[in-house]
């Protein structure tokens, strides 16, 4: 578990291996990064595949070769470009770990990056781990999730309730892999004010805990709480797979209680 604070920025992270998965490689990994001079904070999640040693590897390989990239990049001006970039040198990290080792060649992983600047919210996503912005109230996933059943929603051939009873639901569209010759994240940016709350996690979350439950605990508890108790929530639940999430929101936000320990009722 893991906490950082921002001089008007207060963070929270948590991940746990799930109930299921316990005593087995973790294959979700994440990093905050904190703000440094010039460099906005980065917040990353990603989520492992192709076995319990290759998946655990990927997304560690993943957050390194991002964060190391980011780190190294002295020009913070572009944010979407930067951040398509970091995903690209992901996607090399692993091609080039692949290439030298054939044992690993069907690994692969989602990750989920978000960087705040300038009253704004940068995001960037391959695969199905998500990005949050809670306003007021409201709820909007930023992320664009690439699965099938994903696909199938949008197409108005599936509700997201059915999307999580389908046999397909765990079949990535897009992911970072060196199976792919190249890859087309998604980037997308929002406006990210003193009311607002930055959630980013990993299926084993979404996938387990409903919406009502994320938005009420994230805005009940102070993020490093929130982050641990949904965590706890989605193991309570079965935890069939790893969670991770990470949670950011600036301090002058004001936290409303809303969180029922009642609404056990899986969404999507």
């Amino acid at each position: 578990m893991i906490t950082a604070f921002f001089p008007d920025l207060e963070t929270g992270a948590a991940i746990d291996p799930g109930r299921k998965r316990r005593g087995e490689p973790n294959q979700d990994a994440l990093l905050v990064l904190p703000a440094e001079a010039e460099r906005p904070p980065l917040f990353i999640v990603a989520d492992g595949m192709g076995g319990h040693a290759g998946g655990a590897l990927a997304s560690k390989l993943v957050v390194e070769a991002i964060a190391d990239h980011y780190r190294q990049a002295g020009d913070y001006r572009d944010l979407p470009a930067l951040l398509g970039d970091c995903l690209q040198r992901a996607h090399k990290a692993l091609a080039d770990r692949a290439a030298s080792r054939p044992e690993y060649s069907s690994m692969g992983s989602t990750a989920v990056l978000a960087i705040l600047q300038g009253g704004q919210a940068f995001i960037a996503n391959v695969g199905d781990s998500r990005a949050y912005l809670l306003h007021g109230r409201e709820m909007i996933q930023l992320s664009y999730d690439h699965s099938v059943v994903a696909d199938q929603i949008r197409a108005g051939k599936l509700t997201p309730l059915q999307a999580l009873r389908s046999p397909k639901r765990n079949r990535l569209t897009q992911s970072i892999s060196p199976k792919r010759k190249e890859i087309n994240p998604y980037i997308a940016r929002s406006a990210f004010g003193e009311d607002d709350t930055l959630v980013l996690c990993t299926d084993g979350l979404w996938g387990v805990v409903t919406e009502s439950i994320l938005q009420a605990v994230a805005l009940e508890l102070p993020p490093q709480e929130a982050a641990e108790k949904l965590v706890q929530q989605a193991v309570s639940y079965g935890g069939p797979d790893n969670v991770s999430v990470i949670i950011a929101r600036w301090r002058e936000t004001q936290i409303t209680a809303l969180y029922d320990d009642d609404d056990t009722k899986p969404g999507l």
